[in-house]
């Protein structure tokens, strides 16, 4: 048993006396705990030789004291070796790791607490999401992408009051839409408003909404904004004229750019048309390696042609500071360093238009590259006082991150990054990435099965930092369960809607409370975890069910349930609302939900 000697009112504990049991995979010797309230749980731990804690992630922050040995500590995929003496800080939700590496036990001493800081909700937010081409309908690798993550992010902010803006729009001008409707035979502004209207109801039958979401080839002030962007880039030399031998195809007497060339990466080897979706790296078409026309298959030809170019080397410093200040994924970060370590780094900003519609540069008969036309939206974004919080998958952060910020920098000092992105990495199909033209994608527009679940599911399975897949059968399994735990919490809510009860029980007001506390940390823009709020609800959805008894505790674990379903499940949350929302407790269950800081009114969030 552990050995504690009380000196007055303090516990003496000697570790030696401790009793160790398995568990994550090591010993642990928990101490025990004077009361409920004790803020502190400390353990004593060993690993042993070759051992190492099995990998887990929990809502409390944790602090390791490594007592004794030497070892390997991995926190969200970083390393650190660490060793007798060392003193290792785990934030909440972070999957962590402990490894010997040496020749003996390794000792050290955990103390975690349930109470952590909750970041300060801000009071304005403005949620920019990386526009979807329309060259074709948007597929479930979308949704779970972006699109999902800003409406969740967004009716989570307004049901706190938050005054929130929410942008969006398609981009109209890559070349993929006129050759994807080339191929099909279809003039192009048919098949764009016909392929655009796809990515609108697949949207709205995911319940996703913005509150702009702008068509760039028909808004005459957003081509205003492109062609003011391109002539003070020009006046202030920030892009620059020059000759250029790009990738040719004299069979089809075009340029190869973007959707017209494929080779492979000169940083990765992998496939790419320039932008690499293994590496991240962006290369202009006359860098890659064995280019070849992507309409007749043959191998590129050079031309030397005149283009405007953007010298991101030259300016990438300009931004190091605000990069440095942003909470960037691994990947990310290594992405930012191997473009900074680059000998040089230059940019397209226009070339041939190959009779493609695009915007035109001016006083030329050259199409403007749509990322530099991207960047005079963001402009105003980056001139904004609102907390501006950015959308967009792993394969555009060279764009996001180090070509148009160091371009709005070189032309105004006063613009800035955004104050925190939120990216994703790629959602499987069944093994396979997910792909337009192979048609192998469940569509958004066409899903059949219940939209609030897949919501849910696409949560629950999120790629935040890793790829993750999606298996229909394994989404019709996890429905069904879903189905059935909702369907006991609806019944249940039924009975108690027609039944009065005493007063409300402590221990779940405090239950219920330290769901928000987790849900608001996992879920304020900084520390967004989406995937792992899903689960904490998932999780809670579970508990209340298996947990039913006293109607009081009944109540506030449902009508908890309900408030925190409503971002990610709409329609389902609403469901169990109307229900359990009436106030039919002498305990006055009011004041208990403004404790929780749940007072606002019921109903779906208006987006």
């Amino acid at each position: 048993m552990t050995q504690i000697q009380k000196e007055g009112d303090m516990d003496i504990i000697f570790k030696n006396q401790v009793d160790y049991k398995e568990a994550y995979g090591i010993l642990c010797g928990s101490l025990p705990k004077r009361n409920l309230h004790q803020g502190l749980s400390p353990t004593f731990c060993q690993i042993l030789k070759d051992g190492k804690t099995t990998p887990h992630d929990h809502f409390e922050p944790e602090i390791f004291f490594i007592m004794k040995g030497f070892g390997k500590m991995i926190i969200q995929n970083k390393n650190q070796l660490v060793s007798s003496g060392d003193l290792i800080q785990i934030p909440p939700f972070a999957n962590h790791q402990l490894i010997n590496m040496g020749d003996e036990t390794l000792e050290f001493l955990s103390v975690y607490s349930e109470d952590y800081e909750v970041p300060e909700i801000p009071k304005n937010v403005l949620l920019t999401v990386a526009p979807p081409t329309p060259n074709g309908p948007l597929h479930l690798g979308h949704i779970s992408g972006p699109y999902l993550a800003s409406d969740i992010v967004a009716r989570y902010h307004k049901s706190q009051s938050v005054s929130l803006h929410s942008h969006c729009g398609t981009d109209d001008h890559q070349n993929y839409v006129h050759e994807k409707s080339n191929n099909l035979g279809v003039p192009v502004d048919v098949f764009q408003k016909n392929t655009r209207n796809r990515i609108l109801k697949g949207l709205s039958h995911l319940q996703i909404q913005f509150d702009d979401f702008i068509e760039p080839k028909s808004n005459h002030a957003y081509q205003f904004q492109v062609l003011n962007l391109v002539n003070r880039a020009v006046s202030k030399d920030v892009i620059q004229k020059e000759f250029i031998s790009l990738p040719h195809c004299s069979n089809c007497d075009i340029t190869l750019i973007d959707a017209l060339v494929k080779g492979s990466c000169p940083h990765c080897l992998s496939a790419s048309s320039g932008g690499c979706e293994n590496c991240g790296i962006v290369v202009p078409p006359h860098e890659l390696l064995s280019p070849k026309c992507n309409r007749c298959g043959r191998s590129a030809q050079t031309k030397n042609i005149e283009v405007y170019t953007f010298n991101l080397g030259h300016y990438l410093p300009l931004i190091e500071s605000d990069l440095n200040a942003l909470p960037l994924s691994p990947k990310i970060r290594e992405l930012v360093g191997k473009v900074q370590n680059l000998k040089e780094a230059k940019v397209l900003v226009s070339h041939p238009s190959n009779s493609q519609r695009g915007l035109k540069f001016p006083e030329s008969d050259q199409n403007i590259h749509v990322w530099f036309e991207m960047a005079a939206q963001y402009e105003s974004f980056s001139l904004g006082s609102s907390t501006w919080v950015h959308f967009f998958g792993f394969d555009n952060s060279f764009h996001y991150l180090l070509f148009i910020p160091s371009l709005l920098k070189a032309l105004n000092s006063k613009t800035k990054l955004p104050n925190a992105v939120v990216t994703n990495e790629f959602l499987l199909l069944d093994g396979l990435k997910f792909s337009t033209s192979r048609d192998h994608a469940i569509w958004a527009d066409e899903f059949a099965g219940n939209t609030d679940h897949l919501r849910f599911y696409l949560s629950y399975l999120r790629p935040s930092q890793q790829s993750s897949d999606f298996s229909l059968s394994e989404f019709q399994l996890f429905s069904q369960n879903l189905e059935k735990l909702l369907q006991t919490a609806r019944q249940r809510a039924i009975h108690l809607s027609r039944e009065t009860h005493p007063d409300l029980s402590s221990s779940v007001a405090l239950e219920c409370h330290r769901l928000k506390r987790d849900l608001d940390y996992l879920l304020s823009l900084n520390q967004l975890d989406i995937r792992q709020a899903a689960r904490r609800i998932y999780q809670f959805l579970d508990h209340t069910v298996n947990s039913f008894g006293l109607p009081q505790d009944d109540f506030l674990r449902l009508q908890s349930l309900a408030n925190h379903l409503t971002p990610f499940m709409p329609t389902e949350a609403a469901r169990l609302l109307p229900e359990i929302w009436k106030d039919q407790f002498s305990g006055s269950p009011t004041n208990e939900n403004e404790e929780l800081g749940q007072s606002h009114s019921p109903g779906e969030t208006s987006v």
